[in-house]
């Protein structure tokens, strides 16, 4: 829900700034096929119920979406919020890369929701989240920012997923317009085409 309020923000700045939501549709980004389907493969891996070798492959394929991501957000660095956007990919990677899945840690759910329920829908043996303690390596990293607001808001997130939230916002609201996708105004259409006919 954070990331879908983020968006909302993101396209209100965008009408602030006076700039088209229509523009976005002409926005181009490079390696838009392996943005999809890196997308994709992140979303749907966590849901594979699987053990043993088949689930330590699931999780290094999951793992390698996130430096891919990131390598497709600097391809695309010039365009508002990309570089944020890589940085906090890149910030995900390496806490859940050593720990095995992403941390979250008890104090700071207890923060945001006052109890420790949320915790209990943390499947055992997952990937994506664990329960954090005192072993977990780089806590600063993990989900350890609590989220207050509405309990549909309400959660835990890493200053990797902060980052992303900023990036995302930064980009819809500031995203250009691919100028190749730009249609040419009828005088300048006129001139071309007696320039044309001038050659032949």
């Amino acid at each position: 829900m954070i990331l879908i309020v983020c968006l909302m923000i993101g396209l209100l700045l965008r009408i602030l700034g006076g700039r088209k939501l229509s523009d976005l549709a002409h926005t181009r980004i490079q390696g838009e096929t392996a943005l999809l389907l890196l997308l994709v493969l992140q979303a749907l891996l966590p849901l594979l119920r699987v053990v043993g070798e088949a689930a330590h492959a699931a999780f290094y394929l999951w793992l390698a979406t996130f430096p891919l991501l990131a390598s497709i957000a600097w391809l695309n660095r010039r365009q508002p919020g990309m570089a944020v956007l890589g940085a906090g990919l890149l910030l995900n990677f390496v806490v859940i890369a050593v720990n095995g899945g992403m941390p979250v840690l008890p104090t700071a759910v207890t923060a945001a929701t006052g109890t420790l329920a949320a915790l209990r829908s943390i499947p055992v043996g997952g990937f994506v989240h664990l329960i954090g303690s005192g072993a977990t390596r780089l806590p600063w990293l993990a989900d350890v920012v609590p989220v207050p607001g509405p309990h549909w808001v309400r959660s835990v997130a890493s200053p990797g997923d902060c980052l992303l939230f900023v990036g995302v916002a930064a980009y819809l609201a500031g995203a250009s317009r691919d100028e190749s996708s730009k249609v040419a105004p009828p005088a300048q259409q006129r001139g071309s085409e007696a320039e044309s006919a001038n050659v032949e």
